[in-house]
C-alpha cells in the first residue's frame, strides 16, 4: 500500500444552508463539483437526530464533524484529502462547530485558521436571551490566538451587510456587530450579496466574516449558482490563498491477479543458494536477500490499483460489462436519436439493475453464510448489528493528548509518539528482581530442534491468503503460489535460527496501528488507545511453529496450572465458563450451606509491561528447553516499532516491554509469565479457587460465613499486590468485581465488604 502527499495552494470552503432536507444534503454532498472542496460547512433549520449515517455515501469522501450528545443544527465535512494532521476539532455544540486548520502562506510560514460555523435560528417563537446566548457563546470562542474565519446564519438584517431597505431589524444585531468589531473582523462577502430568495424577497444572512489578514488572502468569496439545490438559501464559496499538505488516492497490490508463472520463473534464477549459514550476519543477509527478490518480482508481476471511493466488494467482471454496454447504447441513443435506440437502452437498462441486484444479493448471502460457520464471527456481527450499526460513523483522527506533568495539551505527531511510546513501551528500571537467583537445572524437558518442509508448508497454507502485510510489503499470498521455490530456502533458515537460539534482527522490525478504544467519552488520555501489530509474514511462520513446539511440551508436562486457560490446546472460552459453572454447583450441593464470592481483577496494559526477566526465570524454572529459553531472549532483546496513526508513521524506536499483543504467541508468554501468582494463591490454606484467563485473574472462595470470605479476599488480594510490587504490573482498581453466588441470598449477610 502507498500513501504519497501533494501540495495544495488553495484552501477551499464551502458553505450551504439545506434547511430541512437531509436528502438534499446527502446528493449535495456527493456532487462530484462539491467533493472538490476542502471543507464543507452546512447549516439547517430543524434539529432532528436523523443525520446522516455511517452507511452514507457522504461518509465516502468527507469527514463529519458535529455534536454527537445532542440535536445538532450545524455540522462541518472536512475532504479525506486533507491529511488528518493537518486540522484538529475545537468545539462541536449543537448550534456552533469550529476546526483549527494548519495551512501555510504565500510566504510557507506556518498560518493557523479557527473557522467557525454557526446557525441562529430565525423562528418567531426564538427569544431575545436564545439569539443572545449563541452571540455570547461565539464571543468567548473568538481567541487572539490565530486567524479567525466564520461562516454563518444568524437570520439578522443590517445596513452594515444589506444596504437596502428591511422592515425588520433585531435588537440583537447590535450585539453581534459589537463582538464582531471587537474581534477585528471584517465582512469578506460583498453587501448587497443575494443568499436567500423566498416568496419574492431577496435577502443577506448568510455571511462570510474574518480577521484582517485573511482578508488580504482572500482569492474569492462570492455564492455559486450551478451548486444550487433548488432551496431557499444559495451555496457561498470562500477561496483562501492558504497552502495544504493533502492526500493522494491509496495504492494497492492486486495480488489476486498476481502472474504466478512469472513469479515462480524469477525465483529460481534470482533466490539465494541455499548453504550453511555460520553467523548471525550471514543469517540476517539471507532473509534480507530473501525480502529483496520478493519485492522486486512482486513489482514487476502484480499490478497496483487505487483505492476508489465507490469501490464496493460484490462489484465483479459480469457487473462491469452490464454497465459498460449500458453505456455504450446510451452513447448511440445520443447520436442516433431514435425511438428504437431508446427501447433498445431502457431495455438493456432494465437487465443491468437485475444483473446487479442478483450480484449484491449472492454476494450478501455468502457473507451471511461465512459469518454462520465461523462462531467468533457471528457474535462480532451480532455485537455490530446491535451497537455500532447505530451510531455516527467515529472520526478517525487522533485527538490531542494530556500528560499529568504538565498543563497544555500534546498537539504535535513527534509528542504524541513520546507519550505512546511511555505507555505502552516502557518498562519500570526500577522493580527489584534482587529475589532471581542464578540457578542451573539440570534437567529440562527434550526438545526436538529440527523442522521439515511439510510444517512450514502446512504454517504459511494455514495463514490467512490477504492478511495485513508489514513494512515488507508482502503479502501472504505471494509466500503462499512460490512455496515451491521457497520453501527449501525457508526450511534452512528456520532450522538456522532455531539452532543458533537466534530471532532474526528483521524480523524484530514491525509496524504499530494505533487505534480509538469503544465506548470512550473522549481520547485525550494514552489509555483510550489499542495498539495492532503488523507482523512480517515469514517471522509469523516461524513464530507459529515455535509456538506449537511449546504448546505441545505445556500440555505434555503439565507446566501450567489447569486454572490458566486461554492459548491452550483445546481450551476455550466456553471451558472456562463450563468450569465456573460446575466449581458454583459442586459448592452448592455440599450438605453445608456455603455462599461464594468471586473477585475479578484485571491487570492492566498486561502485554505492554511484561518484564523480561521475570518470564525469562520462570521459563527456566518451568524446566524449559534451553533452545525455546534462548530463542525467547532473542526475541524479546532489541526490537523496534514504528507507529502509525493520522496517516503518518513514525521513526524507528527501540521496545524495552512488551510481547506483542494480538498475537498468539503474546498469551502463552503471559501465561508462564503470570504462574507463579496462580500458584501463590493456589498454595493459600483455604477454601480457595482460582481461573486465570490471561491477564483476567478470578478468585472464588466459599464458606458459611461471608464476613471469613471477605477476610480470605483480603489476604489473596494482599498476595496479589505483592506481586505486582515485583512483577512491574498494576491491577485496576476500576474494573474490580465482586460477585456473589447463592441460592438464597436472605440466609447471608450479603452487605459484607472487604
Amino acid at each position: 500500500m502507498n500513501n504519497s502527499m501533494i501540495k495544495q495552494f488553495f484552501l477551499r470552503i464551502l458553505q450551504y444552508n439545506i434547511r430541512k432536507s437531509l436528502r438534499i444534503q446527502e446528493s449535495f454532498l456527493i456532487d462530484r463539483e462539491v467533493r472538490e472542496f476542502n471543507i464543507v460547512a452546512i447549516q439547517k433549520q430543524d434539529r432532528n437526530n436523523n443525520d446522516l449515517q455511517s452507511f452514507s455515501s457522504a461518509h465516502n469522501f468527507f469527514h463529519l464533524v458535529k455534536n454527537s450528545s445532542s440535536q445538532s443544527r450545524t455540522c462541518i465535512y472536512v475532504n479525506k484529502c486533507l491529511r488528518l494532521d493537518q486540522w484538529i476539532v475545537e468545539t462541536a455544540e449543537s448550534d456552533i462547530c469550529s476546526i483549527r486548520i494548519l495551512t501555510r502562506n504565500t510566504d510557507n510560514k506556518t498560518q493557523t485558521l479557527r473557522l467557525l460555523n454557526i446557525y441562529n435560528s430565525c423562528s418567531l417563537f426564538t427569544t431575545f436571551t436564545e439569539r443572545s446566548l449563541i452571540i455570547s457563546r461565539l464571543n468567548k470562542l473568538l481567541k487572539n490566538d490565530c486567524e479567525q474565519l466564520i461562516v454563518e446564519n444568524f437570520n439578522l438584517h443590517h445596513s452594515h451587510w444589506e444596504r437596502r431597505r428591511w422592515f425588520t431589524r433585531h435588537t440583537t444585531t447590535d450585539i453581534l456587530l459589537n463582538v464582531i468589531t471587537n474581534a477585528r473582523l471584517k465582512l469578506l462577502l460583498k453587501s448587497d450579496t443575494i443568499t436567500r430568495e423566498a416568496h419574492n424577497q431577496f435577502t443577506t444572512i448568510d455571511l462570510v466574516f474574518s480577521s484582517e489578514k485573511i482578508q488580504f488572502m482572500t482569492c474569492k468569496c462570492k455564492i455559486r449558482i450551478d451548486l444550487h439545490q433548488k432551496l431557499n438559501h444559495l451555496s457561498i464559496i470562500t477561496e483562501l490563498c492558504l497552502q495544504t499538505i493533502s492526500v493522494q488516492l491509496l495504492t494497492w497490490w492486486l495480488w489476486k491477479k498476481m502472474n504466478t508463472e512469472a513469479l515462480n520463473a524469477y525465483l529460481q534464477i534470482h533466490l539465494p543458494l541455499k548453504r550453511s549459514l555460520d553467523d548471525k550476519t550471514m543469517m540476517n543477509d539471507r532473509v534480507y536477500k530473501i525480502i529483496r527478490v520478493l519485492q522486486k518480482i512482486i513489482e514487476k508481476s502484480i499490478f497496483l490499483t487505487k483505492s476508489l471511493n465507490w469501490a464496493r466488494d460484490f462489484w465483479n467482471q459480469s457487473c462491469f460489462e452490464v454497465v459498460m454496454k449500458s453505456r455504450r447504447l446510451r452513447i448511440i441513443w445520443k447520436i442516433q436519436d431514435t425511438l428504437e435506440a431508446w427501447n433498445k437502452y431502457l431495455k438493456h437498462n432494465d437487465h443491468k439493475n437485475k444483473i446487479i441486484r442478483q450480484t449484491k444479493r449472492a454476494h450478501f448471502r455468502t457473507q451471511m453464510h461465512e459469518l454462520s460457520e465461523a462462531l467468533k464471527s457471528i457474535w462480532c456481527f451480532a455485537k455490530w448489528a446491535k451497537i455500532e450499526s447505530q451510531l455516527s460513523k467515529k472520526l478517525s483522527q487522533f485527538s490531542s493528548l494530556k500528560r499529568s506533568d504538565i498543563d497544555h495539551m500534546i498537539t504535535t505527531f513527534e509528542e504524541k509518539i513520546e507519550i505512546l511510546q511511555e505507555k505502552f513501551f516502557f518498562s519500570s528500571s526500577q522493580v527489584n528482581v534482587s529475589d532471581i537467583a542464578e540457578s542451573f537445572i539440570s534437567l529440562t524437558v527434550s526438545f526436538n530442534s529440527r523442522i521439515t518442509e511439510d510444517e512450514v508448508k502446512q504454517t504459511i497454507r494455514r495463514v490467512k491468503a490477504d492478511k495485513a502485510s508489514s513494512a515488507s510489503d508482502i503479502s501472504n499470498r505471494a509466500l503462499q503460489v512460490s512455496l515451491a521455490e521457497l520453501i527449501s530456502v525457508l526450511t534452512s533458515l528456520f532450522n538456522t535460527c532455531v539452532t543458533h537460539k537466534y530471532h532474526l534482527k528483521q524480523f524484530k522490525k514491525t509496524q504499530t496501528i494505533v487505534l480509538h478504544k469503544s465506548k470512550k467519552s473522549n481520547y485525550i488520555d494514552s489509555k483510550t488507545y489499542r495498539l495492532i501489530a503488523l507482523l512480517d509474514i515469514m517471522s509469523k511462520a516461524l513464530k507459529l511453529i515455535m509456538i506449537k513446539r511449546l504448546s505441545d511440551i505445556v500440555e505434555t508436562h503439565c507446566m501450567l496450572s489447569n486454572a490458566q486457560m486461554k492459548a491452550r490446546r483445546k481450551w476455550f472460552v466456553i471451558s472456562t465458563l463450563d468450569l465456573l459453572v460446575d466449581q458454583v454447583h459442586t459448592v452448592w450441593d455440599c450438605e453445608i450451606k456455603y455462599v461464594i464470592f468471586m473477585l475479578s481483577l484485571d491487570i492492566v496494559e498486561a502485554f505492554n509491561q511484561v518484564l523480561h526477566v521475570r518470564l525469562l526465570h520462570t521459563l527456566k524454572i518451568k524446566r524449559t528447553s534451553s533452545y525455546i529459553i534462548e530463542w525467547t531472549c532473542s526475541f524479546l532483546e532489541n526490537r523496534e516499532t514504528s507507529l502509525i496513526f493520522d496517516e503518518q508513521t513514525s521513526d524507528m524506536r527501540e521496545i524495552t516491554a512488551d510481547i506483542s499483543q494480538r498475537f498468539f504467541i503474546s498469551s502463552i508468554f503471559f501465561l508462564f509469565f503470570n504462574a507463579s501468582l496462580i500458584e501463590k494463591c493456589e498454595t493459600l490454606r483455604i477454601k480457595i479457587e482460582v481461573l486465570n484467563f490471561i491477564n483476567d485473574i478470578n478468585i472464588l472462595v466459599y464458606n458459611r460465613f461471608t464476613e471469613e470470605i471477605c477476610r480470605t479476599l483480603s489476604k489473596a488480594h494482599d498476595v496479589c499486590a505483592k506481586w505486582a510490587c515485583t512483577h512491574d504490573t498494576t491491577f485496576v482498581s476500576e474494573k474490580y468485581e465482586l460477585t456473589h453466588f447463592t441460592r438464597k441470598s436472605k440466609r447471608f449477610n450479603m452487605t459484607t465488604s472487604i
